[in-house]
């Protein structure tokens, strides 16, 4: 049963944008995630720690941070470098952002539609399960 897997699941969300932050828990937790909102990435490892995430949806430009050095952190380290990683952004496109970064999880491109973004996540969380 999907939705008794996926009621376990929690989701990390680092966003600086307060609407599109809310939207993000919104649609989650309609979709049965347990969803940890966070609108900076300075206590990062520190939420890891507590919230122990299955997974992390992160954007790329957040308030005075990068994104993307935020995820090198997170995959430099070794008790954080297993959990699967989707950045988020709407100025980049999915192309630019795959194609010179292959350890990303994956990217959602802003704007998006609900259902790529759940697919997306189903399919990082059900690889992450593999090894």
């Amino acid at each position: 049963m999907l939705l008794g897997i996926r009621q376990m699941k929690r989701i990390l969300v680092v966003e600086d944008d307060p609407d599109v932050l809310d939207m993000f828990e919104t649609v989650l937790k309609e979709h049965g995630y347990k969803v940890f909102p966070l609108m900076t990435g300075r206590p990062v490892f520190r939420i890891i720690e507590t919230f122990k995430p299955d997974l992390i949806l992160m954007d790329i430009r957040l308030d005075g941070m990068d994104g993307r050095a935020i995820f090198q952190q997170l995959k430099s380290n070794q008790q954080t470098a297993p959990i699967p990683v989707m950045l988020t952004s709407g100025g980049f496109k999915e192309d630019y952002i795959m194609k010179d970064n292959p350890d990303y999880g994956d990217y959602l491109e802003k704007p998006f539609e609900v259902s790529v973004m759940i697919r997306k996540i189903e399919k990082l969380l059900e690889a992450s399960y593999i090894f």
